[in-house]
């Protein structure tokens, strides 16, 4: 059942990264080009993406286990970007926000510029515990 488990989470991490990916692209892009500010400047808010994207394709492409069968670590990276795609659903789709309605753009930037410095702290977070669990020995089991 582990096993079942901990497949079907390493999966979902992988299609959750990119949702939430997506959807903070799209945010960012619409948020960019209402205040017409140059899109470089957006770079920063997606490094932590980038680096969580190329530590798991490490873990895959060198088939380090102590991370790939780590069951804790593919659930709190799925509660990590399920989180992201739920503010950033909740900023686009929410209308009974009060900002929502009376700028009439249809996605609530204030919500979402709220929330970008804890999105970074929790990507920055799993690239952290990826790193750490790539050097750590697996300890055998009795």
């Amino acid at each position: 059942m582990k096993k079942i488990l901990n497949g079907l989470f390493l999966v979902l991490k992988f299609i959750l990264l990119i949702i939430s990916f997506g959807i903070s692209l799209y945010i960012v892009l619409s948020m960019y080009h209402r205040i017409n500010k140059d899109i470089i400047n957006a770079v920063p808010i997606f490094i932590p993406f980038v680096l969580v994207l190329l530590l798991f394709f490490i873990n895959i492409t060198a088939h380090q286990k102590q991370i790939n069968n780590n069951i804790f670590y593919n659930l709190t990276c799925c509660l990590v970007f399920s989180c992201i795609i739920l503010v950033s659903l909740r900023a686009i789709l929410d209308k009974n926000m009060l900002l929502n309605e009376i700028m009439g753009y249809g996605i609530n930037f204030s919500y979402f510029n709220d929330f970008i410095p804890f999105m970074k702290i929790l990507l920055y977070g799993l690239g952290g515990a990826n790193i750490c669990f790539m050097f750590h020995e697996e300890s055998e089991q009795r």
